[in-house]
C-alpha cells in the first residue's frame, strides 16, 4: 500500500521514532515485572499497590494543575522569557501541592476507607504526584528541544531504577506492597530531584511573574475536566471492584489490565509517529490524500482489533506462563480489556482531527459525558459479572467514546470516509 510506505519512509516519521522506541521500553519494565509481582505479592497486595497508583493519578491532577504542558507550548513563543516561565510554573506546583496536602491530610481517613489504601501512604501519594511533576516538567523541556535521547534517558532511569528498588524491596528483602510502594516512592524522588537540579541550573530563572502564572493555568486549568473525564473511563472500575468484591479482586483485575495494555502500549507508540504526519498530509489539502487516510485508517482499525482478538484467545497461555497461581482467573478479563484498548487506538485516529482544528473542548465534553456514564454501568457490571464485568464496561465505555468522537470529528472537520463520496 502506497500510503503505507510514504508514512513509514517520512522524515517526521523517523523524527518521532525515538520517542517511541523509548516509550515502548519504558512501558514494556512493568510488563517483565510481573511475573515476579504475582509470585511474591498476593492479590491484595497487588490490589493495593493498584489503588496507591490511581490516587497517585488522581492527585497528579491538581498538583500543578496540568500547567507542566504549557511549558511545551510556548517554547518557540517570541516575547516570553522561557526560563522565567518554567519558574512560575513550578511556583504554582510549590502552592498547588500544599493546599492539595492540607485537603488530602483533612479527609485521609475517608479516601483510605474508599480506597484500601493506609491512611501514611495516601499523604505519601502526594509527595509522589509533586515530584512527578517536576519530572514531566522536564521532559516537557527535552521534548521541546528535540532531545529524544535525554528524554528517554529520563523515562527509563526512572522505570529502571523502579525496577531494581522492587526486586530489592520485594523478591530480596521480601517486604509485601509496601515494598514495591517503597521502590516507587523512592525512584519518583531521586529522579524529580535530579530534574529540580537540572531545570535550576539551566531552565529556570526564579523570578515571579504574574502574567506568566495566569498564561500557564489558562492553558492548563481547561485541561483539568478532560483529565478527569478521561480518568472516570479509566480507574472508576477499580474503585467500584474495591468496594464490591474487595481489594483481593483489585490485584486480579489490574494484573490482567497490564497484559490488555499491550495493546494500549502498541495504539500510543503508533499515534506517536502518525500525528506529525497526519498534520503535514492535513495542511495540503488534497481530496487523494485524505482519501488514502481514510484507507489506511479503516485497515487499521481491522488490524488493531484482530491483536485484541489474538490476545485475548492466548489469554489463559499467557496468564499460566507469566502468573503466580492465585492471579489465574486474570485470564477472563484481557480479552475485554485488549479490546477496550483498541477502541481507545481507533478513539486517537479520529479524535486527532478535533486536535488538528484546536476544538479540544469537544474532547472535554465526550470524556466527561463517557465517564460519568462509565460509572453506573461499571456498578452494574460488577453485580452482574464479577471483575469481568468491570472489564466488559471498560471495553463498552471506550467503543462509546470512540463512535460519539468519530461522529463529532466528520461534523467539525470533513473526512471522505464513506471512500466514495467526494466533499466539497
Amino acid at each position: 500500500m502506497q500510503i503505507l510506505k510514504t508514512i513509514f519512509s517520512s522524515s517526521l516519521f523517523k523524527a518521532s521514532g525515538a520517542y517511541t522506541i523509548f516509550s515502548i521500553v519504558n512501558l514494556a519494565i512493568p510488563l517483565f515485572l510481573l511475573p515476579l509481582l504475582t509470585r511474591y505479592l498476593s492479590p491484595a497486595d497487588y490490589g493495593i499497590v493498584a489503588m496507591f497508583s490511581l490516587l497517585t493519578s488522581i492527585i497528579g491532577v491538581f498538583t500543578g494543575l496540568s500547567v507542566h504542558g504549557a511549558i511545551n507550548r510556548v517554547y518557540f513563543e517570541k516575547g516570553i522569557d522561557f526560563k522565567q516561565y518554567v519558574a512560575n510554573c513550578i511556583y504554582i506546583l510549590f502552592l498547588s501541592t500544599l493546599i492539595v496536602f492540607v485537603i488530602v491530610y483533612l479527609f485521609r481517613n475517608n479516601i483510605s476507607i474508599l480506597s484500601s489504601v493506609p491512611s501514611d501512604w495516601i499523604l505519601i501519594a502526594v509527595i509522589v504526584s509533586f515530584f512527578q511533576f517536576l519530572i514531566l516538567s522536564h521532559l516537557a523541556i527535552y521534548q521541546a528541544r528535540l532531545k529524544a535521547k535525554e528524554y528517554g534517558l529520563i523515562q527509563i532511569g526512572q522505570a529502571g531504577l523502579n525496577a531494581i528498588l522492587t526486586i530489592i524491596f520485594v523478591v530480596l528483602i521480601g517486604m509485601k506492597w509496601e515494598g514495591r510502594l517503597l521502590a516507587q516512592l523512592l525512584a519518583v524522588v531521586v529522579v524529580g530531584i535530579i530534574s529540580f537540579i537540572l531545570i535550576s541550573q539551566h531552565w529556570a530563572k526564579w523570578k515571579s511573574n504574574w502574567y506568566y502564572i495566569f498564561h500557564s493555568l489558562k492553558f492548563g486549568l481547561p485541561l483539568i475536566p478532560h483529565t478527569i473525564g478521561g480518568m472516570l473511563m479509566v480507574i472508576t472500575s477499580r474503585f467500584i471492584i474495591n468496594h464490591l468484591l474487595g481489594v483481593k479482586e483489585v490485584g486480579i483485575y489490574t494484573a490482567g489490565l497490564q497484559i490488555g495494555m499491550v495493546i494500549g502500549l502498541l495504539a500510543d507508540a503508533f499515534n506517536q509517529a502518525w500525528v506529525p504526519w497526519l498534520f503535514g498530509k492535513l495542511n495540503e489539502d488534497k481530496y487523494e490524500i485524505k482519501l488514502k487516510i481514510v484507507k489506511f485508517t479503516y485497515a487499521y482499525f481491522i488490524v488493531i482489533l484482530l491483536l485484541a482478538l489474538f490476545l485475548g484467545f492466548f489469554a489463559p497461555f499467557i496468564v499460566k506462563t507469566m502468573f503466580g497461581k492465585d492471579f489465574y482467573s486474570a485470564k477472563d478479563v484481557i480479552l475485554w480489556i485488549a479490546l477496550g484498548y483498541a477502541f481507545n487506538g481507533m478513539y486517537y485516529m479520529v479524535a486527532n482531527y478535533i486536535f488538528y482544528i484546536y476544538k479540544t473542548y469537544i474532547l472535554t465534553w465526550i470524556t466527561l459525558f463517557c465517564g460519568s456514564l462509565n460509572i453506573p454501568i461499571t456498578y452494574y457490571m460488577v453485580k452482574l459479572n464479577g471483575v469481568v464485568g468491570a472489564a466488559q464496561s471498560y471495553a463498552i465505555v471506550l467503543l462509546l467514546s470512540f463512535v460519539l468522537t468519530w461522529f463529532l470529528s466528520q461534523k467539525v472537520y470533513s473526512m471522505p470516509w464513506l471512500l466514495n463520496h467526494r466533499y466539497t
